[in-house]
């Protein structure tokens, strides 16, 4: 005799569905970004722009980016995911394939704009994207967002492949992205048709919505965080009525702010850090090679290559290893290859030394970012400002981690500018206990 599974219950084809759609969202999201960062070279020769203009064009991105992260909290909690995510990817469509043709007809500030509009849905469909990608981790009951993070990885890798056949090919720019974005926009809202609006496990308790990232008073005798894990506990074991516990919890969530929040703020730092990692590798490690290693450039870019797929295997594998070993471990043994993988590229001048700097390198610093916005998200109620809250502190350093390894490799030289990067990987090992699991957690209080 067979029984019908709940359709809810963790390994229910709905669970499953909605996995595998945000897994493509993830990728498909990943060869857009990717698409821009390939065509960047042929962008820079149409235009004859230099260094320092392109780097204007690439801050105007980075601040739509900025601003949508901090406004993200409120779009994501007032539309939900899964219609921010459909808003999002035709705005991006439109935004990107504007600026390509702007820059191709010599409109550079225009084209700039454009790109600010692109930068800032881009931010507010990551958030809404790694909400509900957390939201179906607590659903299935099992690890997927770094699986969903590699996903994101093989997709951007995937495109600038794509992006250097069509400069091989000399297909247009303007040509090019806009077909790659039209097939995104198709894809996504197909996959779209997979991803509830909202988590089911906040629905009877719904996020008003004007919250946002910002500051909010707080309750002045206990952290939100354990307010509305204890009411839940107490609902969930009948010392509370459904509505009333409903009620103080949904209260509690619209009072909570997650600057306020240490551990919220320590989870980010720890994301910051191993993105840090990751940005400065993408950044400066061939060109550090090549200058400081006399590598050929082939060379380095190649051991670029070795670096992304160390990092992208091990996301894959974080499907198996963070169940096995838990968060707190995985983080800090993560941390330990970052330093080793950074001290051996610097300290040892061979070939093979690099190749095996940039193994651990990338697997120590693959964890770092799903890990935390999973952290993030450990309470639903509050899980959309969490993640857009780890979200803003973590692209900080992308945003400005470039430019600061920049300033100490002009002084010092590239490779010796790489060690800031092991001081910040020592505050993840310090500070990885902040993102233990909630059941260990409370484990650990009884």
């Amino acid at each position: 005799m067979t029984t019908a599974r709940h359709p809810d219950a963790p390994g229910s084809g709905r669970n499953r569905n909605w996995s595998n759609a945000i897994l493509l969202v993830f990728a498909l999201m990943g060869v857009g970004f990717g698409s821009w960062l390939g065509r960047l070279p042929a962008v820079r020769d149409h235009l004859g722009a230099s260094t320092f203009e392109m780097s204007l064009i690439g801050l105007t991105l980075a601040v739509g980016s900025v601003i949508g992260l901090i406004l993200s909290g409120r779009t994501v909690a007032i539309l939900g995911p899964a219609r921010s995510l459909a808003v999002c990817i035709v705005a991006q469509a439109l935004a990107m394939t504007c600026a390509s043709i702007l820059f191709w007809v010599h409109l550079p500030v225009a084209g700039a704009i454009c790109l600010a509009v692109y930068g800032f849905t881009f931010a507010t469909g990551d958030v809404a994207m790694n909400v509900s990608g957390a939201s179906v981790e607590r659903a299935l009951r099992r690890s997927r967002m770094p699986l969903f993070h590699a996903g994101y990885s093989f997709g951007s890798v995937g495109a600038m492949g794509m992006g250097a056949l069509a400069e091989s090919l000399r297909i247009p720019v303007p040509l090019h992205l806009g077909v790659i974005f039209v097939a995104l926009v198709a894809g996504i809202l197909l996959a779209l048709r997979f991803v509830p609006n909202a988590d089911p496990q906040t629905a009877d308790t719904e996020v008003h919505p004007s919250v946002h990232t910002g500051p909010i008073t707080l309750p002045a005798t206990e952290s939100t965080a354990e307010s509305v894990a204890g009411t839940t506990a107490g609902n969930a074991s009948g010392n509370a009525s459904g509505p009333v516990a409903g009620a103080s919890a949904a209260s509690s969530a619209r009072d909570y702010s997650p600057w306020r929040d240490p551990r919220i703020l320590i989870i980010g730092l720890i994301a910051m850090s191993m993105g840090l990692a990751e940005g400065t590798a993408a950044d400066w490690l061939p060109l550090a090679l090549a200058d400081g290693r006399d590598f050929a450039n082939s060379t380095a870019t190649l051991i670029l290559g070795v670096f992304f797929v160390s990092m992208t295997l091990s996301r894959i594998a974080g499907t198996w290893v963070l169940p096995a070993f838990g968060r707190v471990a995985v983080l800090r043994w993560g941390a330990l290859f970052v330093v080793a993988g950074v001290a051996i590229t610097i300290l040892i001048p061979a070939s093979w030394a690099a190749v095996a700097g940039a193994v651990l390198w990338g697997v120590g610093c693959a964890y770092g970012f799903p890990v935390g916005i999973s952290a993030a998200s450990d309470n639903p109620q509050t899980a959309i400002r969490g993640v857009a809250t780890v979200s803003a502190i973590a692209y900080t350093s992308f945003l400005l981690g470039p430019m600061l390894i920049g300033l100490l490799g002009e002084k010092f030289g590239l490779l010796p500018a790489f060690w800031p990067l092991a001081g910040f990987a020592v505050l993840t090992i310090v500070f990885a206990g902040s993102a233990r699991e909630p059941d260990a957690t409370a484990a650990q209080r009884r």
